[in-house]
This record gives structure tokens, C-alpha cells and sequence, in this order.
């Protein structure tokens, strides 16, 4: 079993809990903030490393001191750091979020820092799984070809150029529901079952192979037989919804890693998802393998 490397941006995430959504003109008293690691690549590796998978981080980091901390909670997670980019000159991309405690919704304002060119060289590794968030796609663009027996996914959570150049490339297009409408300029209506087959199928040209669109708790679309299909997401009492997507993505390349089938890889990863949002914190948020495994055998969910 090769490795699976997690390409993209690493960020260091400050949430403030609040009770109730932020009120322009407001003045807020902080009584409680939580401090870890962030950024799609980073969360979904931490999940990979903490799941224990053999797991490599390829991602930016300034040499400042949210760079130092995200390096050591990488190894804390288990994540082999030798393929991390050091950036001297890069202030460590960064993120203020701002969860309501009432709905676990979040407003987050991110830092993304500055990152230069840089000539990467590809280790000569079995890898088997490649990740990529899109921030890194050059990067990115590069690992598809010089692994091309390795899976690849892209978490496209925006539809930006850099994600749509990756996209375009890999094996699993895995997209948010933002993504969806704004790469198709239409709005998921789950009553209109005939538009919602004609987004699906204007998101699958973009890879021409597998497309997935997440909506949150609405569940997921994805295809099998030859038909799309909805699998609905397990309930949950959201406390704080950061990072849920990015623990998606980590479980979905943890499952292509483990050799599990789409329709099992699905219910796998928005299980890990619904058990996230149950808890603040990206870290933190990171349910343990055997509970998500406990949890599924609760629940016999059909698709529709």
C-alpha cells in the first residue's frame, strides 16, 4: 500500500464561538477562542495521519510562528512533514472564524499569505492516493503525472481557475455545492430531479470520469449504474461546521487508500462529516476511526 500525499494550503485557524451571528456595528467580548491547524489539505491529512495511513503533507509554511505550530501538530497527527515546502519568506496563511454556536455556521475571513514560485521535485515515492485542495496546482498537475497508477481527487470547494486546472485532471472531482452553482450559473433545486441530472452532468465533463456534489445537510450526489443518485447526510446537531468538507475529503482519499468501494467511501466520509460538526475546532473535530465505523452500523440509510 503506497502513501497518500495531501497537496495545498496550510492554514492556522482562530474561532471565536459566538451566540448568534455576527451584527455589523456590534462590539464582542471574547471570553473563549480555540487555536489549531486549518486548510483543506492540512485537516484532510491530519484525518489520514490520525487514522493511521501513511500520510505526507505537501504545503507551504513561512518560518514564522504559525508555521512552527503547524509543523508540530502535523508530526503530532502523524503526518510525515519531510515533503513540506519551507517558505522564508511567506507569511503563514491564516484564518479568523467566527462560529455561531446556535447553528454551527461559520463566517471566516482567511489570510492567504503570499506564496512565490517554486521548482518542486518530485520524491520517488509508491504513492497511491494524490489529494489536492487546488491551491497548489501546478504542484498538483505535477504529481498526476509523475504518479499515474495513483488516485486522484480534488476537494473544489470554490470554482476558482486554479482548482478548475486540477479538476480537469484527476480521477474524482469531489465539489461543494457552491462550486456547483457557480461553475453551472444554476441553483440544486432536490425538487427538480430533471435540473438537478443536468448540473450533475455539466460537472462530470469537467474530469469526464467521477463527480461527487456534497450540499451540506442536504446529503450528496453521486452516480452509480448509470443513474445519479442522492445519499442523504446523517443527522447531526451541528455545534461548528469548520472543516467538516476538508474531513469529508480526508476520509473520501483515506477510502480510496484502503481499496473501499465508491458507495462505502461515500457513507464513510459523511459520517466522519456529520460526526465533526458535532464538536468545535478543526483538531479536535476529528472523529477516531472506530467511532465513525460504531456510528455507521446505527444507521441503514437507502439512496434515492
Amino acid at each position: 500500500m503506497g502513501k497518500i500525499f495531501c497537496i495545498g494550503q496550510s492554514a492556522y485557524d482562530i474561532t471565536i464561538p459566538l451566540s448568534g451571528p455576527i451584527v455589523e456595528n456590534q462590539k464582542y467580548r471574547v471570553e473563549e477562542k480555540i487555536e489549531c491547524g486549518g486548510g483543506p489539505a492540512f485537516n484532510a491529512a491530519c484525518l489520514c495521519g490520525i487514522w493511521g495511513a501513511d500520510v505526507c503533507l505537501i504545503s507551504r509554511l513561512g518560518q514564522d510562528e504559525y508555521g512552527k505550530k503547524l509543523h508540530q501538530t502535523a508530526e503530532e497527527c502523524g503526518i510525515n512533514v519531510k515533503y513540506l515546502i519551507p517558505d522564508p519568506d511567506l507569511e503563514t496563511p491564516h484564518s479568523y472564524i467566527f462560529s455561531n454556536k446556535i447553528n454551527g455556521s461559520r463566517t471566516l475571513f482567511n489570510f492567504p499569505g503570499n506564496p512565490g514560485k517554486v521548482d518542486y521535485r518530485f520524491p520517488e515515492e509508491d504513492v497511491s492516493v494524490i489529494l489536492s485542495d487546488g491551491h497548489e496546482p501546478e504542484i498538483t498537475l505535477g504529481a498526476v503525472q509523475k504518479y499515474p497508477h495513483a488516485f486522484s481527487l480534488v476537494d473544489a470547494g470554490t470554482c476558482r481557475e486554479s482548482t478548475l486546472l486540477v479538476a480537469e485532471k484527476v480521477d474524482y472531482l469531489v465539489c461543494s455545492e457552491d462550486f456547483a452553482c457557480q461553475y453551472t450559473g444554476k441553483k440544486i433545486d432536490l425538487d427538480d430531479w430533471e435540473a438537478c441530472r443536468e448540473i450533475f452532468h455539466e460537472i462530470e465533463q469537467i474530469n469526464g470520469k467521477y463527480a461527487v456534489i456534497t450540499l451540506g445537510e442536504k446529503g450528496l450526489l453521486y452516480r452509480t449504474c448509470g443513474e445519479m443518485r442522492r445519499l442523504p447526510a446523517y443527522p447531526a446537531k451541528a455545534v461548528d461546521t469548520t472543516g467538516a468538507g476538508d474531513i469529508f475529503h480526508g476520509a473520501f482519499a483515506y477510502g480510496l487508500w484502503k481499496g473501499m468501494q465508491l458507495i462505502d467511501i461515500l457513507k464513510f466520509s459523511s459520517m466522519a462529516s456529520s460526526l465533526s460538526v458535532r464538536r468545535a475546532g478543526s483538531q479536535t473535530s476529528i472523529p477516531k476511526l472506530p467511532e465513525v465505523e460504531t456510528e455507521l452500523k446505527k444507521y441503514k440509510i437507502n439512496t434515492k
